[in-house]
């Protein structure tokens, strides 16, 4: 076995297309064109066979190591361990709970949660809901949206450039956004999106304004994007069953969290 830099997104694509796209969102969406230049790939190869791929994102403050693995093959654990003196001294990670607890140490990880995939596929249940109250939202908004985020979900990561996108709606009462719902990956492409920064106002929740904004954003995306999917802590039940009554199901799990990397 061998590791080096994939250079042709192409070729990661030809490797994944056969996976469950929705436990591959971010993967995905780092081959569109836009986030290629930001995506260190590494791949471990036997012969010239691709196995195994690993992503580290670059865009953000603190890179992002996307390496959640699906298979159960062993080649995931591989190619991490292989890499792992390559990696930054510190990083935020999406990784298989098996690859984590074999690689690294215990000590060196923090922020630890575990999330699930969830895809839709079948619009069914959200043809009779309608948008009531929902507004589009787009980049003249950002300071609304960033305002309604500090008080209602400060561990956000959002993303100002899909901002920039109409796929980002919300609910207003009285002129003042309650309800927000938009994109943390975004490819049509590659034909994936990933429903993000989903939140209510605190006081204005239990009233639906949240399933609102994302029956709206799900109408939206549905028209270019084949493959919508999310994910959400584990812990978090009644999201799940907000998510699962509009459509969507459980798909694979996996850890988010940040490794500090420093014996190298």
């Amino acid at each position: 076995m061998r590791v080096k830099i994939v250079h042709n997104p192409n070729e990661v694509f030809e490797f994944m297309k056969s996976r469950i796209r929705y436990n591959y969102i971010y993967q995905f969406n780092n081959l569109d064109e836009r986030e290629w230049p930001n995506t260190i790939c590494y791949g471990l190869y036997e012969g010239v066979i691709l196995r195994e791929i690993a992503m580290v994102y670059t865009a953000y403050d603190i890179p992002v190591l996307i390496a959640a693995c699906f298979e159960k093959h062993g080649y995931n654990k591989e190619l991490i361990s292989r890499i792992k003196e390559y990696l930054p001294p510190k990083f935020y990670t999406h990784i298989d709970k098996e690859t984590l607890e074999e690689v690294f140490d215990k000590k060196d990880i923090s922020e630890y949660y575990e999330y699930v995939n969830m895809g839709i596929d079948d619009y069914s249940k959200i043809e009779a809901l309608d948008r009531k109250n929902t507004v589009t939202l787009n980049y003249v908004d950002s300071e609304r949206i960033k305002r309604l985020l500090e008080e209602s979900y400060p561990d956000n990561w959002l993303d100002d450039i899909l901002i920039k996108l109409n796929d980002n709606f919300g609910v207003e009462i009285d002129d003042k956004l309650v309800s927000f719902a938009g994109i943390h990956a975004y490819s049509i492409d590659r034909q994936v999106a990933a429903v993000a920064h989903v939140t209510t106002h605190p006081e204005y929740r239990n009233k639906g304004y949240g399933r609102d904004s994302i029956v709206a954003l799900i109408k939206d995306l549905r028209e270019k994007i084949k493959y919508i999917g999310l994910n959400v802590k584990v812990e978090n039940l009644s999201a799940i069953k907000c998510y699962k009554n509009i459509g969507f199901k459980e798909y694979g799990r996996f850890i988010a969290c940040e490794l500090t990397n420093i014996e190298k």
